[in-house]
């Protein structure tokens, strides 16, 4: 297999290479986004040649799986370089905005972790945003449930399908967010962390619901500065720290925030908490 095209939130993502794109293929999620070819939005360009650059290292995380380290670089002439673990390197440059290089990456995780930051990175430049949240689907608008790991996002929308009639699942991790025709709208996406749930689907989102654990249940709507503080964390935190990203994502959140209302959650796991965020939002 020389290439695959994938639609992902109304982008055509074209994955090129050798060996690496049946791997690619291989990884759970990314087949339900199969489609014939079609001229790229974005190209992924897998088994490129990539040394180990000269640059200056300016953020490292742990990546999703937690089985290694992702470090974070800018070259001198402003081109991104991701290592992760010891030999996988991804590159992007803003002179060839739709074009990501990655190296052969022969460890499974690190290859799914590279293709979600070469579309976070490209997608950008396109409106496009994976966002850290769980969406869950009803009558016909997405809800998205923002937090801090382990506030209890998973546990909210599970929540939700269990207690609420005619509730699915759209993403349970990441989601991509963008404008379809003036509408803030969350798409499925090949990536959804530990629970399989991919849906080549769309919806207009019909709030943001920023979760806390908290002994009583309580919600209030956020103001604009509140709303935005709230989307911004669950945006890839690495874009922070260039500055035509940030840029282009807060410009993202503004027109999000605008057009969608935000809610904070003070919530415990159990039902009333669901049918108090569903209600606010669905039965205002």
């Amino acid at each position: 297999m020389a290439s695959a095209t994938l639609q992902i939130a109304d982008l055509a993502v074209r994955y090129s290479g050798a060996d690496s794109v049946a791997h690619a293929m291989g990884i759970p999620g990314m087949r339900e986004f199969l489609v014939p070819e079609a001229a790229a939005d974005i190209e992924v360009r897998l088994d490129e040649p990539l040394a180990l650059p000269d640059c200056r290292w300016i953020h490292r995380f742990d990546i999703a799986d937690g089985n290694a380290e992702c470090r974070v670089g800018i070259d001198a002439g402003g081109a991104w370089h991701y290592l992760f673990g010891e030999e996988s390197l991804l590159r992007y440059s803003e002179q060839q905005p739709n074009v990501v290089a990655l190296n052969t990456m022969t460890e499974g995780s690190h290859l799914r972790f590279a293709l979600w930051v070469a579309y976070a990175l490209a997608g950008l430049r396109r409106g496009r945003v994976p966002v850290h949240t769980s969406a869950v689907v009803h009558q016909g608008r997405a809800v998205l449930c923002l937090g801090e790991s382990g506030t209890g996002k998973s546990t909210h929308t599970r929540l939700w399908l269990k207690h609420i009639e005619g509730c699915h699942l759209l993403n349970d991790d990441s989601p991509i967010v963008a404008l379809r025709d003036g509408v803030p709208t969350a798409y499925g996406s090949p990536w959804s962390g530990k629970t399989h749930c991919y849906r080549p689907e769309h919806y207009p989102i019909a709030a943001l619901l920023r979760l806390e654990q908290r002994p009583e249940n309580t919600i209030r709507r956020l103001g604009t500065l509140e709303a935005f503080t709230a989307l911004q964390p669950s945006c890839p935190p690495t874009f922070a720290k260039d500055e035509r990203s940030m840029d282009l994502l807060c410009d993202f959140i503004s027109d999000i925030i605008a057009r969608t209302p935000a809610y904070r959650l003070g919530c415990l796991p159990d039902e009333a908490a669901a049918r108090l965020s569903h209600n606010t939002i669905f039965e205002p």
